[in-house]
């Protein structure tokens, strides 16, 4: 008889569990502590953003579309944070992934945000940034290095991102 065959139910489980959370940790790695891929997007006012052009400020990265519910909760937060930090150096930008950008502007409007919704239509930059389900929030620092990922947020995650933001500006 094997060791395996002398493991409990709960046991296999646990090594199921630890094996999985492994394979998750290094399917993340590569995105995480790597710098950001550029970008240039096309914002709802016309004007084009390119993401290199924020070096030197910390930049909250959300990725959103008009059907996800927990991304308007999102967008409020954020213009919070980003009226709360911007002087301090926080740049907000937001990537809506709506196929219609009149739509991604109405909801911007409703959600009352300041900072600017760049438009992926084509989700070029989406599948650069491996975006595989919204609201996704990523934290970049100074140097243009992604230091966190987060999906939506509760509480105890909230104060956790605002942990991560609050180092990433003292830096």
């Amino acid at each position: 008889m094997t060791r395996n065959q002398d493991f409990t139910v709960d046991e296999r489980r646990i090594v199921r569990l630890v094996a999985a959370v492994t394979i998750l940790i290094a399917f993340a790695a590569p995105v995480m502590a790597s710098t950001a891929p550029d970008f240039a997007l096309r914002s709802v006012e016309g004007a084009n953003d390119r993401l290199s052009e924020h070096r030197g400020e910390v930049v909250a990265l959300i990725f959103w579309a008009s059907w996800c519910g927990e991304c308007r909760r999102e967008l409020e937060r954020f213009e919070r944070l980003r009226v709360t930090y911007a002087p301090a150096g926080l740049v907000v930008l937001s990537v809506s992934l709506d196929e219609q950008q009149a739509l991604a502007a109405a909801i911007a409007a409703a959600s009352g945000i300041g900072y600017p919704v760049l438009l992926d239509a084509s989700k070029r930059v989406s599948r650069t940034y491996r975006v595989d389900q919204l609201p996704l929030i990523l934290l970049i620092d100074r140097n243009g290095v992604i230091r966190a990922r987060y999906d939506a947020l509760d509480e105890r995650e909230e104060r956790g991102l605002l942990v991560h933001l609050r180092d990433l500006i003292d830096e």
